[in-house]
């Protein structure tokens, strides 16, 4: 085995925090080991993807800024961002972002160094995508388009096939075979990848999968035989889980594999320095270590993608529903079916999973409907398959609502920049909302563990108290205040 001409995406700074840290990696901390993940050499890292928009935002941090600061600290390596044409937050009139406003977000990348793009559209609706395709291409960005992977026996390899074949005629550069869930099968691969192969001649074809299964690894390991162009990875503290299979065991096991491997020993050593600075963090501030999911059959059934998994995951074992995970993931597979089995790819899965939930902790079916359950119904993102039609009755038509126009948000926020007109419809906040760029000061990593961050918080406090306090486990605090 070889790892031929295989280009490794780091996306451990988007998929990987937010499926194994929940996100909370903040920009400071982004550019204290940008460097450090840059000297690994990946083709490529992807540093915005909308999840870490929003994350920015909700934590009051400017995700432009970021974008620019991490370009400085990663010369001469590519970046990339995901770029979704369905929105989560629910606001109306922007459940699809418009091809006016997916070219403000291009352009508005483009400008601060990004040059390649992930294109996701869940339901692959080629009238969305080909315009959008076009505006990126005249821009001159490398376009890959996601293909999503599920687990319903309609989507044979004819199938996939087939809207790879669309997917290259509407324009990409690339396409990526996008499993979120952790479904491939090393065997399915063996009949998928030669039937994509010959829908897309001579384009290149990557491949994004999660480990929820557990099989992740191995199956990276069996595209690569097979010879796959592209893999997503992440570094070690940030891979597996829910999250994309580890760098560091992957070119391990393709050199103990093949003696004509051109993988060197200052790259292993690279890619060891990130994962140890990594680990470090980490540690340094409470994050989960990461640890491998054991082979389960539930993923299969309930399809959710990485960082939902590993959300609802938490939920179940701080609810004391753990042991039912199987129940969980056959109520998820019911209302999944009941409401026209959309692609298991945000905007879908979190409202699915938000009311299998519901059903699990005792509510009776379909009492109470989530938010994001009504809107899949009144198919706002656009139709996928039957739905019940008790269901549907239920919730009624929705009237259409025209996306704004990109005249309109401008005449509406005349002080909003562009930047920020395109986050509020990404984000579904108030332009006027969005952080302003943040102080240097406030930008450089000051390494606090979590027992400085209460030392702080309390000090902070400690003045309304007499005295104030702490003891536990490896921790003694004790503050004398001013209150009498």
């Amino acid at each position: 085995m070889s790892e031929h001409a295989l280009r490794h995406t780091d996306v451990s700074l988007t998929d990987g925090q937010s499926a194994r840290w929940a996100g909370a990696m903040t920009t400071p901390m982004m550019l204290a080991v940008a460097t450090r993940l840059a000297a690994a050499r990946p083709a490529a890292i992807e540093i915005a993807s909308p999840a870490t928009l929003q994350q920015c935002v909700a934590r009051g941090e400017d995700p432009w800024q970021r974008i620019e600061l991490l370009r400085e600290r990663c010369p001469g390596v590519a970046l990339r961002a995901a770029v979704a044409l369905l929105t989560e937050h629910g606001k109306r009139g922007v459940d699809v972002i418009s091809t006016e406003v997916a070219t403000l977000w291009l352009r508005e990348l483009a400008q601060r160094g990004i040059s390649e793009i992930v294109l996701i559209d869940p339901m692959v609706a080629i009238e969305r995508i080909a315009p959008v395709l076009k505006e990126a291409k005249a821009l001159g960005l490398t376009t890959i388009v996601a293909l999503p992977v599920t687990q319903e026996s309609t989507r044979s390899d004819d199938d996939l096939r087939a809207q790879a074949a669309a997917l290259a005629r509407a324009g990409a550069t690339r396409l990526m075979l996008r499993d979120e869930a952790g479904l491939l099968t090393a065997d399915r691969l063996t009949t998928l990848l030669p039937a994509l192969r010959a829908g897309l001649g001579d384009m290149p074809l990557d491949l994004h999968l999660r480990c929820q299964t557990a099989l992740g690894p191995m199956v990276a390991l069996e595209a690569v035989r097979i010879g796959i162009d592209g893999l997503d990875t992440a570094f070690a503290p940030l891979a597996n889980g829910a999250s994309v299979p580890a760098l560091g065991t992957l070119l391990k096991s393709l050199r103990m594999l093949s003696s004509e491997t051109s993988i060197s020993e200052q790259t292993l050593h690279a890619v060891g320095e990130a994962d140890r600075l990594l680990a470090e963090l980490a540690d340094r501030h409470g994050f989960a270590p990461a640890r491998a999911w054991v082979f389960d059959l539930a993923p299969y059934v309930h399809q959710l993608p990485g960082e939902v998994a590993a959300q609802f995951m938490h939920r179940l074992a701080a609810l004391g529903l753990a042991h039912k995970l199987h129940a969980f993931a056959n109520e998820c597979a019911r209302v999944r079916r009941d409401i026209g089995e959309p692609p298991m790819l945000a905007p879908f899965p979190r409202p699915i999973a938000e009311q299998a939930l519901l059903h699990l902790q005792g509510t009776p079916r379909y009492a109470e409907l989530r938010p994001g359950v009504r809107r899949i119904l009144q198919q706002v993102h656009g139709a996928s398959g039957a739905v019940d039609v008790r269901l549907a009755q239920r919730v009624g038509a929705l009237p259409k609502k025209l996306a704004p126009s990109v005249a309109s948000l401008r005449a509406a926020y005349p002080e909003a920049s562009d930047a920020a007109l395109v986050l509020g419809q990404i984000c579904g906040v108030a332009p006027e909302a969005v952080p302003a760029p943040a102080s240097p000061e406030t930008m450089r990593y000051v390494a606090t563990t979590p027992a400085d961050a209460l030392l702080a918080e309390l000090t902070a406090r400690a003045a309304r108290y007499a005295l104030l306090s702490v003891q536990g486990p490896g921790v003694a605090i004790q503050l004398q205040g001013t209150e009498a």
